[in-house]
């Protein structure tokens, strides 16, 4: 019988009995619920009796949904690993756990898949609801696939950057703010840079090099709003699920995948690149530590 990892458990246990969790949750599905019915009102008013009413209600609840869902978990899932290692820091339990049995990755792994298995439960509450924009039309089963696929790999690739920033600051609410910091100036610098890129270049060597169409594509598809973005105005206008073919200047035609691919390959790349270096900081003579700890003999 396979074991189960005892900090997984002890965090799990602690996240699910209180009723933070129910709350968070409550308050989760009550934005995405208040926000799908505004819309619905709004695009029915607006589209009336057309043929096409239906489909254009259910894309317009399908994009909002997975919309506002991706922005509450950009800013849930950080907080909920921001305080895994630098809170056991704060209650001066980081030194016994370290010298437990468990070695680091079995530490990591119980911190991190605590808080992604409860966005996961978050994920997997939306499910009804996207459901309901399914059942209107316009919408594929591949579109909600992609959507669901694209929120997971954003909760791993965030929930690990918080994890991060809890293994290197001293305090909670240190890690809480440069874990949000970080991932907000991601989100807002990206498309500054692409604009002020534009501003410079002349966009028509991009028609003129594939490999700069690959490097940018590579750049703008660690946004998972534009990742995601851009594979579903690929998918409306027909152009492709997984790869995509482009024609450029030259008569050169270029076979490159969807963005919503190369985000899932990134975000599991760069998730490896902060646990990786989140198990490194755990050790005995981690400097931090220190400053939280008290010595009482010395101070008789």
């Amino acid at each position: 019988m396979m074991e189960l990892n005892p900090v997984m458990v002890k965090e799990l246990r602690g996240r699910m009995r209180g009723p933070r969790a129910f709350i968070l949750l409550t308050i989760y599905l009550g934005i995405l619920g208040g926000v799908m019915i505004l819309l619905y009102l709004a695009i029915a008013n607006s589209v009336g009796n057309s043929l096409n009413a239906g489909q254009e209600v259910g894309r317009g609840l399908f994009l909002t949904i997975a919309t506002v869902a991706l922005i509450e978990v950009c800013i849930i899932m950080p907080t909920l690993t921001a305080g895994g290692i630098v809170g056991e820091k704060e209650r001066q339990t980081y030194d016994l756990l370290i010298a437990s049995q468990l070695s680091p990755w079995q530490i990591i792994w119980g911190k991190l898949g605590s808080a992604l298995g409860f966005g996961l439960l978050l994920i997997i509450a939306i499910a009804p609801l996207m459901s309901i924009a399914f059942l209107f039309g316009g919408v594929s089963l591949t579109e909600v696939i992609i959507a669901i696929l694209g929120l997971i790999a954003t909760s791993v690739f965030f929930a690990s950057v918080g994890m991060f920033w809890s293994s290197v600051m001293q305090s909670t609410l240190g890690a809480n703010s440069f874990a949000l910091g970080s991932i907000i100036a991601m989100l807002l610098g990206v498309p500054f840079l692409v604009f002020v890129i534009s501003l410079i270049f002349d966009f028509s060597i991009w028609e003129e090099s594939p490999i700069l169409i690959y490097l940018g594509l590579i750049f703008i598809s660690v946004h998972p709003f534009i990742a995601l973005g851009m594979s579903e105005a690929f998918i409306i206008a027909d152009e492709g699920v997984f790869l995509i073919t482009l024609d450029l200047a030259n008569n050169i035609t270029i076979v490159i995948p969807s963005p919503w691919i190369v985000f899932m390959i990134l975000s599991f790349l760069f998730s490896v690149f902060f646990i990786l270096i989140s198990m490194r900081r755990l050790r005995p003579d981690d400097p931090t530590v220190k400053q939280h700890q008290k010595t009482p003999l010395k101070e008789l």
